[in-house]
């Protein structure tokens, strides 16, 4: 009788534990489900033609009209919590040209001053990054401006899945259609260059600068800014090898950085 109940004990553990990996299994088809789903809705959302002319910003990432399904698809992705893959930036998997195109602070802090950020591009090369940003706004006083920055990027020393971003260099380009490489870094720069490098040296805090990432894949990253508890998401819009392969043309405003990067 024992050795009956021991084997009926056993094969009802087999049985369990079976059981428990199949719901497992299930557990992670539905989150993959669910991941691939978000994917398409936000690389399908806000697909856009990278046309680097740029004209009075009718091309790039739009984070003021995307839709409540770009939303929920970014809400998803962070739910799933994957953000064990590392974004690897030594090793250059993160290099490329990311545009966000979720950031509902930008969103909420622009719209009532009748300004208009896009794109929000970020060129990354392992552990450099240039960040440009074009600002314009409305009749009837309509401009155009480029605010840029760059300087290091790098991966917490701790466990937590964090990068930390320091800018060193600051410029504006009043009027332009494309981003300039940095006045600072050519030996050009005027008093109004010297004057934007010394506010923006002043203006940024390091300590400021920690992003924790709630998400990120080859395509699409969601990270947080904890100054404003608010999270940001940007997609690859193109691969350095990509770009690198491609024939430039003379308005591409992408080399505008390659001193930089290279």
């Amino acid at each position: 009788r024992r050795a009956l109940l021991f084997g009926s004990s056993a094969a009802f553990l087999r049985a369990s534990l079976r059981a428990d990996a199949l719901d497992n299994d299930d557990d992670d088809s539905d989150e993959n489900e669910k991941e691939k789903r978000a994917l398409q809705i936000i690389l399908a959302s806000t697909d856009d033609a990278l046309d680097l002319s740029l004209p009075r910003n009718t091309k790039g990432c739009d984070l003021y009209e995307r839709s409540k399904q770009v939303d929920d698809a970014v809400e998803t992705l962070v739910k799933l919590k994957r953000n064990g893959k590392k974004m690897s930036l030594s090793n250059g998997k993160a290099d490329g040209v990311w545009e966000v195109f979720y950031a509902p602070h930008i969103e909420r802090l622009s719209k009532p001053i009748g300004v208009k950020a896009k794109p929000l591009r970020y060129t990354i090369e392992k552990n450099r990054i240039v960040s440009d940003v074009s600002l314009t706004t409305n009749k009837p006083f309509e401009t155009q401006s480029w605010w840029c920055a760059s300087g290091s990027l790098k991966e917490s020393a701790s466990e937590k899945e964090e990068v930390s971003l320091k800018f060193t260099d600051f410029w504006v380009s009043l009027g332009a259609e494309l981003p300039t490489t940095s006045p600072n870094e050519t030996g050009e720069a005027d008093a109004f260059d010297k004057m934007v490098q010394k506010l923006g040296t002043v203006g940024f805090i390091e300590q400021l600068g920690a992003f924790p990432v709630l998400y990120y894949s080859d395509d699409v990253c969601v990270f947080r800014f904890p100054p404003l508890q608010s999270n940001i998401a940007a997609r690859r819009v193109a691969k350095l090898s990509d770009w690198e392969e491609e024939e430039l043309e003379e308005d591409n405003s992408l080399d505008t950085h390659r001193s930089f990067l290279n």
